[in-house]
This record gives C-alpha cells, structure tokens and sequence, in this order.
C-alpha cells in the first residue's frame, strides 16, 4: 500500500497505532532497566499521590439544584519528589520541635538536647542528664530563640527518658511537636537522618542496623550521636529515638525508642 494514497483517517489510525506501540516499547525497556539499576538510583525519587476534590457548582444553576448537591470532579496528580528534596523537608519540619535545655544556674551550658511532642508544651529528653540537677532548675530554648521555663515531670519506673512541660503562659502555647513513628511499622533497613549537636544542629543519614527485642527499648541505626537528646526520625519526619544514658551506654549508635508521654 502506497502510504501517499492514504486517506485523513487512515493516517491518524497509522499514528495512533505508532504511538500505542511506542508507549509501550518504552514501558517495557523501563521496567526492564529499573530492574538491573542499582539500589542506591532507584531509591533516589519517591512517588507521592495528591488527590484534590474540588465541588463544582454552575453559575445559574437554581437554588433547588444547588440544594440537591453539586456535581464532584476528582484529579489526581503524581508528583515526582527527589529523595534529597523528602529529607530536606523532613529535617526542617523536625527542627521547629527541637528544644535545647539549659541549667538556670547556668544558661550557657548545655544540658541535653529535647523535642516537643505535644502542642501544649511536652518534650522528651535524656532523664540521665537531667535528673541529678532536680526537676525545676531548667529552660528550654525554642527554635525561635525564646526561653521558657521547662519542669522535668518525677520520673517513674525505670525509662530513661525524661518528660517536662514547658511554660505554656510565656510563649503562648505556640509549640510545634512532632509526631512519634509507629514502632510496629519500623524495618530494618529504613532510611532515619540523626538531629543533633551541641551547638548548631548537625545531621546525618543511615538506616535501622537492628530492631528492638521483645524486652528491649533500644534501636540501633547506621549514624550515631553523642549528644545527650539528639533524635533519628524517619524519612517523613516522625521521631523514631532519642539518645539517653541507656542508649550511651550500649554504643553511640543505639537509640531509646521514643513513645508517647
């Protein structure tokens, strides 16, 4: 067949039928190299599915058809987001929690490391560090650079993690926690980034090395900190462990499984 003697809609069926096949050769040829590439490049792009409902309503559309409801258009929208681009978000989004306590005797000096787990002022934190010096004789700097007063709860049963309450009065009540990773859905091998630092927070990234026993609180992670109440958190941002006395004491890269208060 001389494809100059074919008609309109012979061609656009020939295109159609071109295009059909391309589309899929390039699915295939895909696949195919996704499943030799290497994990460390298929592990840099995350697939995040947005869905909008936005409510449709004519214009001169009547009272009685605006009371039988308006009509639904669903979108649904795949955005491609670098895997640097998730961490980076997840870090800032952790540091609006991050607290650093101070002695009242001495604000200079660094107590331990904190994080904000509750919108009315609760953070968790290394009980080792701050139970020799009372339960009151602290603040708490805020990422803003405001310090409240900040009261270690009496510390019950043997955790090693310190709760305290922050002055809700003197900052309005205006803290931003972070929510606390589901421990049955933890693996091993899942991306955690370490917050911590004496000074400016420092940050690193690793994976979860080993899981908690049945009887223990630690984790282990391929990125370790020494600085008493610096955090893991997952990809996402939710709080993973924080370091304490106990985590100190089995390696610098175990961490005390943080839970709700």
């Amino acid at each position: 067949m001389d494809i100059e003697q074919l008609t309109k809609h012979q061609i656009i069926l020939l295109t159609l039928l071109v295009s059909f096949v391309t589309s899929i050769a390039t699915g295939i040829v895909t696949v195919s190299l996704m499943d030799v590439a290497p994990v460390s490049v298929t592990r840099t792009i995350n697939q995040i599915v947005e869905r909008t409902v936005e409510n449709v309503v004519p214009a001169a559309a009547t009272p009685a058809v605006r009371a039988q409801g308006a009509a639904v258009v669903t979108k649904q929208t795949t955005v491609v987001v670098k895997d640097e681009d998730l961490t980076a978000a997840s870090i800032s989004a952790a540091q609006k929690a991050i607290v650093r306590i101070v002695s009242k005797n001495d604000p200079t000096m660094l107590v331990a490391r904190g994080v904000v787990v509750d919108a009315k002022g609760v953070v968790l934190s290394d009980r080792g560090s701050l139970e020799p010096m009372g339960t009151i004789n602290f603040e708490a700097i805020l990422p803003t650079g405001d310090r409240v007063a900040a009261v270690m709860r009496i510390p019950v049963g043997s955790s090693t993690v310190a709760v305290l309450d922050l002055d809700a009065e003197s900052s309005s009540g205006k803290y931003t926690p972070i929510a606390i990773a589901d421990q049955s859905k933890l693996r091993l091998g899942a991306s955690v980034i370490r917050i911590g630092g004496t000074g400016a927070d420092t940050v690193g990234t690793g994976v979860i090395a080993k899981l908690p026993d049945a009887h223990g609180s630690l984790i282990e992670a391929s990125v370790v900190s020494t600085t008493p109440g610096s955090i893991i958190i997952t990809s996402f941002g939710d709080l993973v462990g924080l370091v304490t006395g106990a985590s100190a004491a089995a390696g610098n890269d175990f961490y005390t499984l943080a839970t709700s208060p």
